[in-house]
């Protein structure tokens, strides 16, 4: 079975138009402030300006709201479903048959009703304007992928929440077991390329939103914005080395580094531009969403550290903690946790406000 690599990272809400950066998903797009009707005195051709620019500002607001619902799409693909799947599938394997132990016990992790209502609306946005080109067909193709998948998932869940098994002795698991096997491959085939649509798109608004920063003097968001970029650049060396927690001994410590550095300048220069009242203000950024923030780059880069230790000790990581995800996603000095504290400061910095 195909599986999503390990170190797929998290997309990042789009901060690039400041007028549109705190939309979320289903907020409507704003209404222009006035049109030519609304006008019943002036000068026609101020009024004409003002439309073209209530226009454009509205425009922006609708591409902002379309981006941002991928993104959410986006991670919960590489968050919450890729956690269930990836239990599952450690419980289980992903053979034709599944692979029950003889002291049975199995919690199941669920979808929740908030994500399926999340998942419903952002999937309706494949057919509003702005077109996304490049985005919009795998969209229309990953809906009906993925509603098979949630679907057998959460008739599993609610059957290993019941126990139902100690009933049927195991019959009802053994045929979810290959049809959740097929739904995940039908998914996988689609998802992987609406991940990698994403990741391009995304690569473009990151690196437009950090000029706009630096244009704007907003060093605060260009700093919080800059972490990220560099901490998904530090995640893409490890993927591309091919380390994980089960081969962390061969990471190539030079490489490494070369990445790992500009990520500890990062931290220095956005804590200090942070201690700024006048800046903060200046950047209407409220204080304790930013601390937030900041606890937890700062947890990205002690997980970042702890790998530099672990590979300089030379302690590998025990074969029983190489068992599961959930083991190598908290074990220090693993390419599993980076990822999960990033994935979790991506989370805070989307909050950012």
């Amino acid at each position: 079975m195909k599986k999503f690599s390990s170190f797929v990272a998290l997309a990042l809400l789009c901060t690039m138009f400041t007028a549109c950066s705190n939309l979320k998903i289903n907020r409507p797009a704003a209404e222009p402030s006035g049109t030519t009707a609304d006008k019943t005195s002036g000068d026609a051709s101020g009024s004409k300006k003002n439309d073209g620019a209530n226009i454009e500002e509205l425009e922006e607001a609708m591409d902002v709201q379309k981006y941002n619902a991928y993104v959410g799409l986006n991670n919960f693909m590489t968050g919450r479903l890729d956690q269930v799947l990836t239990d599952y599938f450690d419980k289980f394997g992903d053979e034709e048959q599944p692979v029950i132990d003889k002291n049975f016990s199995f919690t199941m992790l669920s979808i929740s009703s908030g994500d399926a209502k999340a998942l419903e609306t952002q999937f309706g946005f494949a057919d509003k304007a702005p077109a996304f080109p490049a985005i919009d067909p795998v969209v229309v193709r990953l809906k009906p992928a993925m509603n098979d998948l949630t679907a057998i998932l959460s008739e599993a869940r609610e059957y290993y929440k019941t126990k139902g098994y100690v009933d049927d002795h195991f019959a009802k698991a053994k045929e979810m077991h290959p049809k959740i096997v097929k739904a995940a491959d039908a998914y996988y085939a689609v998802a992987d390329e609406y991940l990698k649509a994403m990741a391009g798109m995304g690569a473009e608004r990151k690196k437009e939103s950090l000029k706009k920063f630096q244009e704007n003097d907003e060093q605060i968001r260009y700093g919080a914005l800059k972490f990220l970029v560099d901490a998904q650049a530090l995640s893409a060396e490890m993927e591309e080395q091919g380390v994980t927690a089960k081969n962390i001994l061969d990471l190539d410590m030079e490489k490494f580094r070369a990445k790992y550095d500009p990520l500890v300048d990062d931290l220095k220069n956005l804590t200090q531009h942070a201690q700024d009242e006048q800046r903060l203000k200046k950047e209407k950024i409220e204080s304790y969403t930013l601390n937030s923030y900041i606890e937890e780059a700062q947890k990205v880069k002690v997980a970042a550290s702890d790998i530099i230790e672990r590979v300089n000790k030379k302690r590998k990581v025990d074969e029983f903690d190489l068992k599961s995800r959930f083991f190598t996603e908290n074990q220090d000095g693993t390419p599993e946790k980076f990822e999960k504290m990033l994935r979790e400061a991506i989370q805070k910095y989307n909050r950012l406000k």
